[in-house]
This record gives C-alpha cells, structure tokens and sequence, in this order.
C-alpha cells in the first residue's frame, strides 16, 4: 500500500488575510477558522496547519511584502484600502508570481461593473463570499488539491473529481458542497480501515476537486487526469479561453465539452448544470444528468447523482425501474452483494464501470483501475474477479498490521487485531512483530498454494485486566495469602467488563476453530526474564452453542488472570526482582492450526520448539 506520507506532501502554510475588523472577528470569533482548520490537519496526521496572518489594508500586506515577508497565499477582501485589490494583486504578483491571490467580495452591480472593466488577471479565483468560513476552507483545499494533483493522481492513482463552471456565484456555492460530500464519502470509507495509518492514508486519499472557468483549461484538466477522473460536473455556457469577458461566453461550450468526452471515454458520468429548463433535453441526447442551477433541491439533487453516479457512498444495486435490491457501506458487503447479483443487475453495473469506480472512490486504486482496464467477455469470469480484487484487498490490508477490533466490522479477513488500551505483553509483541516481519519481507504468498500468516489472534490489552480487579474489587488479593484454589475460585465467579464480553461474542461468532487463551503479561518474553510457562494457558474446543462457547472462553481469561496472584508467579516476580502490583495481564486468543477427524480436532504441531538460548548462564552456550 502507498505510504500516507507520499500524498499531500504539498500544503499551505503561511495565509495573509487582508479584512477589516469586523470580518476579521467574524472568522476569528464566529467561524472559528483556525480552530476548524486544525482540527483538519490533526485529523489528516498532518503538522503545522495554516497560520492566518491579518492586515486590515492592502497597503500594509504591500509594506510587508516589501520587507521581505513572503507567504503560500494571499486572501483579500474588496475595499480594504487606498491602494485597490486590482493593483493590489498585480504588484503581489510582480513580488512573488507563484503566489495565489484570491478576491473575496459579496457581489453587487458595482462589482460586477469593476470585474467587467478592470484586468484581473493577476488574481488565480474571485469568490462570492457571505462570511461563511465554509468557503475560505474549500479555497485552500482547491489549492492544495491543485498543487498535489501531478503526483498524487498521477504516481499514486488518487481520483479526482472536475468542475467546469465560470460563474463566480454558482461555483462558490459549488465548491463547499462539494467537499462536504467529499468529507462524507471518506467518513466511509475509513470504514473499513483497520488501524491509524490505514485511517491517514485514506483521509489523504480522498478525491481532488479540480477547477476549470473556461474551455481551454477544462480540457487540458481531462487531458491531463483523465484516467483518475470520477466524474465531470460542467456548466453548459462558459468562456473559451481564460481571461475572455463573460460576455463573449460560449454558449453551447459545455456541450462541446460533453461530446468530446463522450467521444473519448463514452462511460465517463458527466453532470451538466444550466439555469434554462430546456437544456435538460440536450443533456439526456448525451447521456449526461443535468440539474437546474435554480433548483431548491440543488444540494440533495447534486448529492444523489454523485453518489449514484461518481461510486461514492453506499454500494447500490438497482434494477432496471431503479428499485434498490441491494445496498453495502463497506468493502464485505459489497463483496458479497457481488457474488450473489443476478447476472442482467451485474452486466448494468458493469456497463457503468460502477464497481471499480466505486472501488477507486474508496481508495483501492490497484485493483479498481484493473477492473476498470479490463475488457471482460465473460460475465462469470468478471463476477470472479471483482469478488477476488475486494477479498484479496481486505486480506492484504489486514496483513502486518495490529487491527482495531470492532464488534461490528469484524470479519474473517482480519488476522491479528486487538481491543482495549494499555499494553498488548511481551507475547503479544513478539507475536505482532512475527506478524510484521512476514509482511515487510512478503512471504504472505511468497510460495504458491501456500498462505503463510500467523494464526488469527485477537490480544485484549492490559485495560481489561486493570477494570476486571477493580470492578470486581479483586485488590485485596494483591497483598493477601489465601490459596491458589481460593484465588482461582474468587477470578472465575467475577464477571468481565461487559462490553469485551460482546466483543468475545463478535469474536467467536467469526472464529469456529477451537482456541488457545494464552497469557501476555507486561513482564513476559523480555530480555532477561522470560517469565517460561510461569503463567497459564488454557485450550477450548470449538461448540456449537454460542452461549456454552462464551462462557468457556470467559472462565479460561479468568483463569489467566488468577494465575497472576499464584504464588509460583509471586516466588518467580520476587526472584526477578520484580513487584507484583505493577505486573498486568493482557491476553492472547488464537486459533489452533489443524484438522477434524470425526469428533476430534488434531493440532497440526504440538510440542516445543527450541532456539538460541538468549539467556546463557555459566557453563551454558547459546547455541
């Protein structure tokens, strides 16, 4: 899988903001904006979010570019000064000509009077601003998706989404939209990430938004990305060339647009966008959705084709009326709702591209552009494949890692996972790093027809152990010198924190196999002490009854727990010179490797394995 770290490597950093006091206030007070934009970056594992820096004048950010101040981009406001932001951006620009300068103003005839008459050029957006911070946030998103796209689309295969629209009203109400439903589409699919860095790295894969506010820039954008490209989202009339008036637009120019792309990738969802009624028509001759840019169900309308069309969302199977059969929010489901769809629903998917676009709009790139790419004759053969791309991405993207364990989510891809804070023991991180090193050196599927994985292991962390005494107030026992059996007896009538107790169902509800309850203390397989069968393990045959199969599993962790206060444990923890009371005792259920015949179950190996001894003393040798 791509590092997250290789996308987004390109950001903003350094934001001059020339406002008055009052809209200063408002996005500082009511917005909240630097507040929201670090939480963003926080969320993205991402440090040193944006730094607003405030003049209340163009001549003052003026001065200060004159001193030598540079920064990643420049906002203004319209009046804010003696020196007016047409100048204003042109002498920015003569300064630092990669800088992006971007106008907001609320819009009225005598801006719209000063746009027509004046050179903008040096200004990269104006916006339709009405205080929302919505829009400051979509801008530096635009931008940041802007500088990342060549490598990010291009090298790492991220999708993008592309918007032609010049009408400074219409795609400043656009954009926010947009990337709400962006935001959206990735809350989803972070579904399925098992830990952190699969988290990261989806949140950072998210779809791009690219711009385009004439004909010649639109086309270069689908040239360019069109491979990566989810969808097109066009304004019917635009201008044709950048800088052109907008009253030389073009007015059937997204219609042109329209064929070509049709011409060129005739699967490719296009959404065109007019404020005249009878362009729906048009629209439909090309196969295209269109909306009504007045509509008072613009946002919902807009909201459901893209899910519908750009493979965000849920995964959906309609009939032929539209009718929903089927509908997934996560990889599993998808998966199976594609091995069992009737061959007439799965051809209209396929004839949409709609499973690997919804594939790629998750973040499988690989496998959703093999799909995509692949010309299947065979209808079977393109059931298969889709059911194995999603299989094998859920079973590799579980490999090396230490998944989160999720009542609700987990499923019999996920090999080694666990559940609750604290430590994981010195045999828990023995058996993760084993987990590890077969990842990072590949020897998963290394050697054909062999799957090579450490045995399905769930570790419950140390928290368990700490809320298991105290719930049950279990301490006394810490300094007590009652029996073995009498603390045995004491562990296994206490009860579990409820809530692993429903996570144990969630396990054993995956896992028919019968099971090793091993312990993992903090002390455990370290350097100097192994800490050797001083704790101990239990086995648990596979049963039926889910009810039976709980409670077996239940007493066995207990039993583990109890082994702590032993006084074997206690004579071997004082021996090495440790303390008791900071011991703690994390757990270990795996599955045992082997084979049924008739009412047994044989181990595939049973016995003990010998290695370097790392603990030589005397006359001992290593080897």
């Amino acid at each position: 899988m791509i590092p997250s770290t290789a996308l987004m490597a390109r950001r903003i950093r350094r934001i001059l903001l020339v406002c008055n006091n009052y809209d200063n206030f408002s996005l500082e007070e009511d917005g909240r904006l630097d507040m929201r934009i670090a939480q963003e970056y926080t969320d993205l594992n991402l440090s040193g979010p944006p730094v607003f820096e405030r003049v209340s004048s163009t001549r003052e950010a003026l001065e200060k570019s004159a001193a030598g101040e540079r920064w990643d981009l420049v906002i203004t406001l319209y009046n804010v000064g003696e020196v007016d932001v047409f100048d204003f951006a042109t002498r920015m620009k003569e300064v630092s000509p990669g800088m992006p300068v971007v106008l907001l103003t609320s819009f009225s005839k005598e801006v719209y009077r000063q746009l027509e008459r004046r050179d903008h050029s040096s200004m990269d957006y104006i916006f339709n601003w009405n205080g929302s911070t919505d829009l400051i946030i979509a801008i530096i998103k635009l931008l940041e998706d802007s500088m990342n796209a060549p490598a990010d689309i291009l090298e790492s295969g991220v999708q993008c989404i592309l918007l032609v629209e010049d009408s400074v009203r219409y795609y400043s109400t656009y954009l926010p939209l947009l990337y709400k439903l962006v935001l959206q589409q990735n809350v989803a699919s972070i579904r399925d990430a098992l830990n952190e860095e699969q988290m990261v790295f989806r949140k950072r894969a998210r779809p791009k938004i690219l711009m385009a506010t004439n004909y010649d820039d639109a086309v270069a954008l689908y040239n360019q990305y069109k491979e990566n490209l989810l969808g097109v989202i066009s304004d019917i009339g635009f201008v044709l060339h950048r800088g052109d008036k907008p009253a030389s637009e073009k007015l059937d120019a997204g219609v042109d647009l329209c064929k070509m792309i049709r011409e060129d990738l005739p699967k490719m969802p296009i959404l065109m966008q007019s404020s005249q009624e009878s362009m729906r028509s048009v629209a439909e001759e090309l196969h295209a959705g269109f909306l009504m840019k007045r509509s008072k169900t613009l946002t919902h309308d807009l909201s459901e084709f893209i899910g519908r069309e750009f493979g965000f969302g849920d995964f959906v199977a309609l009939d032929k009326k539209g009718k929903v059969l089927a509908r997934a929010n996560d990889l599993q489901g998808a998966e199976e709702i594609i091995a069992r769809l009737p061959e007439e629903e799965l051809e209209r998917l396929k004839s949409k591209n709609y499973i690997s676009r919804w594939m790629l709009a998750r973040g499988l790139f690989q496998e959703g552009m093999a799909i995509k790419n692949t010309n299947f004759q065979d209808m079977d053969l393109y059931r298969r494949t889709a059911v194995e791309s999603i299989h094998e991405y859920r079973v590799r993207q579980s490999l090396g890692v230490v998944a989160r364990f999720n009542p609700d989510t987990f499923n019999d891809t996920i090999w080694f996972s666990r559940i609750g804070e604290g430590s994981i023991g010195g045999k828990g991180r023995g058996l993760a790093f084993l987990n590890h090193v077969l990842y990072k050196h590949r020897l998963y599927d290394k050697w054909e027809g062999v799957r090579l994985t450490v045995p399905r292991t769930l570790i419950i962390a140390t928290e368990y152990f700490d809320r298991f005494i105290l719930e049950n107030g279990l301490q006394y026992v810490i300094n007590s010198d009652i029996s073995d059996a009498e603390i045995l007896s004491e562990f296994v009538a206490s009860n579990l924190p409820s809530d692993l107790t429903q996570a144990l169902r969630s396990f054993i509800r995956v896992v028919k196999t019968p099971l090793a309850v091993r312990s993992s203390s903090k002390l455990e397989d370290s350097y100097y002490q192994p800490f050797a069968g001083v704790y101990s393990t239990y086995m648990i045959p596979s049963v039926e009854n889910e009810d039976q199969q709980l409670r077996l599993i239940a007493k066995a962790i207990k039993s583990v727990y109890a082994s702590v206060y032993f006084a074997a444990s206690r004579g071997y923890i004082t021996a090495t010179a440790n303390v008791i009371s900071e011991e703690k005792m994390a757990i270990i259920l795996q599955e045992v490797c082997g084979a049924h015949e008739g009412d047994y179950f044989f181990p595939t190996l049973s016995g003990v394995a010998r290695s370097v001894n790392f603990y030589p003393i005397g006359y001992e040798k290593p080897e």
